[in-house]
């Protein structure tokens, strides 16, 4: 940026050049003419400079950079605290209850240390050995993030015994990066504000909680490359309910302009599900041929349905969980019971249970007024008989300790489900129904995640749209490794190393994404003490059934809490790719690793 003094000695330089005889000193004619002009071209420098940088965002950093964002009504996604679930387990003999208060702290072994503190109280009652707690770690960040093991209580609690997270706790992470922050202005800011994609994708991370979203309108643009095998190329789109024909694009260069022709070269088939390219003619597109394809969908997951002429409406499921207490008096009626009707509301197979598994036919549904639902009590007495939340240990319709097991979390598990106004509540179970009208209290936890961004979505959205935000759906992975250890590495150690790392990358790849086996081995292989890493298949278990996957442990499995409900192998128990719909987020379950040497490791 030139100042008055240079400009008018450029000036002066010319004019020697041009007119050697013009008089340009001070004093003359010319010289008062060039010393406003050099005056004023330099006020034009230092205007363009500030106005440039005023709205230069690569230039900003810091306070400087949160400032001006704000202008837009964005704000810093700030560090995030890692929640998951602790069980409490208790000494002695089951005949005393044990209270579990809330912001009860504990911490883990690791270095850093890491502080917990439980979100909600809890009751272990006579008859229970143990109850599940749910927690949130003290500081927000990554370190969070810690691996499965046992706790240690900083506060005495009589009766006792351990502390244990089955499952890592997920979800720390670090305050949002200049680098991010720009990035997110970006694909934010300026892209038609009229309700698009980017705004509402915007608005679901502006909540400190939410690390991921996924926006699904009337159409969602998907790429992906395939290889043509038997004259097709079937799509890898899994949660498609409905594909548009006449917008693809196929060729085997998209970006070289190397496209190939429809009814020519290739027809884009939208009467399978997936879609597929079936070939027309092999000289252009001949077996083996690698090819990009680009195409619109409607996720299964999306509320639109366009043979119906509904294209207004706008999804956003958003990865995160905030705990937040409600207390409701429910009425206990028997009005509304779970069927095998089609198109029904109620049809039991449009629900889900935590476990994965449907409600039953003609068990009663009891809506609560707060979701979608995290917590709700391990025990509520109606009318003198104290009934139990349903676990594994304890199915529906069973009685154990004075405890009849009768009711389980259910949500609706529609498009239309996992937002702050659908359906959630209590299946409970026929043959143990309280007396109808009966009225009781329940105290429980629901999600805020989906609320504060719908409150934010209503302030944004037009006319005429119909913008809900969902609770995203946790996928739990395990996975089943045979290990070589460095011969100096501490195991403990390194274990903890690969929870984390599993995590970490688990933790980064978001909604509607894939779990490559390889991408898996490469994390774990990263891993300092790491020697060598493969999964493990049907060659490393006894008996294995290829019908009954979830008996072994092989490959990359889903879990809940730790419980293999699927598996992701072939025939042999090799792991295959893991592939998510639009409203699922994968998250780390476990890991079970086997120690090998290198003469016992196996083919890979």
């Amino acid at each position: 940026m030139a100042s008055q003094s240079e400009i008018v000695a450029g000036i002066r330089q010319q004019l020697a050049v041009t007119d050697p005889d013009l008089d340009t000193s001070v004093g003359s004619v010319t010289r008062k003419i060039i010393d406003p002009v050099a005056e004023a071209i330099s006020e034009a420098y230092i205007d363009q400079h500030l106005l440039t940088y005023s709205y230069d965002i690569d230039g900003k950093t810091d306070g400087d950079l949160d400032a001006f964002v704000q202008l837009f009504g964005l704000a810093r996604i700030p560090a995030r605290r890692a929640t998951g679930t602790v069980t409490f387990s208790r000494t002695g003999a089951a005949t005393s209850i044990i209270s579990v208060p809330v912001h009860m702290q504990l911490t883990n072994a690791g270095d850093p240390a890491v502080t917990l503190q439980t979100i909600v109280p809890a009751v272990m009652n006579v008859g229970e050995l143990s109850v599940n707690v749910p927690v949130q770690a003290v500081q927000a960040g990554p370190d969070g993030n810690i691996p499965p093991g046992s706790l240690f209580l900083l506060q005495p609690l009589e009766s006792i015994a351990t502390v244990i997270n089955a499952a890592a706790l997920t979800g720390g992470a670090g305050q949002e990066t200049d680098a991010q922050l720009r990035d997110r202005w970006k694909r934010t800011v300026f892209r038609n504000m009229a309700g698009t994609e980017s705004m509402y994708l915007g608005i679901a991370l502006n909540d400190p909680d939410c690390g991921a979203a996924n926006v699904l309108g009337a159409s969602k643009r998907r790429r992906e490359q395939l290889q043509i095998a038997s004259s097709q190329a079937v799509s890898t789109l899994t949660q498609g309910a409905f594909t548009y024909s006449g917008n693809q694009i196929v060729g085997k260069n998209l970006e070289l302009g190397d496209i190939a022709l429809p009814g020519v070269d290739y027809t884009w088939n939208t009467g399978v599900n997936p879609p597929r390219v079936d070939v027309l003619s092999a000289t252009a597109l001949p077996d083996g041929t690698l090819i990009d394809v680009e195409f619109d969908y409607v996720s299964k997951a999306s509320r639109n349905v366009p043979g119906s002429n509904i294209t207004n409406r706008i999804d956003v499921w958003c990865a995160g969980t905030r705990a937040v207490e409600a207390v409701q008096s429910v009425v206990f009626r028997n009005t509304i019971t779970f069927n095998n009707t089609a198109a029904h509301t109620y049809l039991r197979t449009s629900w889900l249970r935590p476990d994965g598994t449907n409600p039953a036919n003609a068990n009663v549904f009891i809506p609560l007024a707060f979701g979608p639902i995290i917590t709700v009590p391990s025990t509520i007495v109606i009318g003198g008989t104290t009934y139990g939340l349903a676990t594994a240990a304890n199915p529906l319709g069973t009685v154990s300790g004075g405890v009849t097991y009768a009711y389980q979390i259910v949500h609706n598990d529609t498009a239309a489900g996992y937002a702050p106004n659908s359906l959630f509540g209590l299946e409970w179970n026929a043959a143990n129904l309280p007396a109808n009208n009966t009225t009781f209290s329940v105290d429980y936890t629901y999600n805020g995640v989906p609320h504060a961004v719908q409150n934010e979505i209503n302030s944004w959205r037009l006319v005429g749209t119909d913008a809900v935000a969902h609770q995203a759906k946790n996928i739990a992975l395990k996975f089943n490794l045979a290990i070589i250890y460095d011969i100096s590495a501490d195991q403990t150690v390194v274990n903890t190393a690969i929870d984390t790392a599993l995590s970490d990358y688990l933790s980064r790849l978001g909604l509607a994404t894939v779990v490559q086996a390889s991408d898996v081995l490469q994390v774990v292989h990263n891993v300092n003490g790491v020697d060598a890493v493969r999964f493990l298949h049907s060659g490393d278990v006894v008996g294995w059934n290829s019908a009954t996957p979830n008996l072994f442990t092989v490959g990359i499995q889903k879990v809940i809490d730790t419980t293999v409900v699927a598996s992701f192998v072939d025939t042999n128990g090799r792991p295959k790719d893991v592939f998510f719909a639009d409203n699922e987020v994968p998250v780390f379950g476990l890991a079970n690793k086997v120690v090998k040497a290198q003469n016992t490791f196996g083919v890979s």
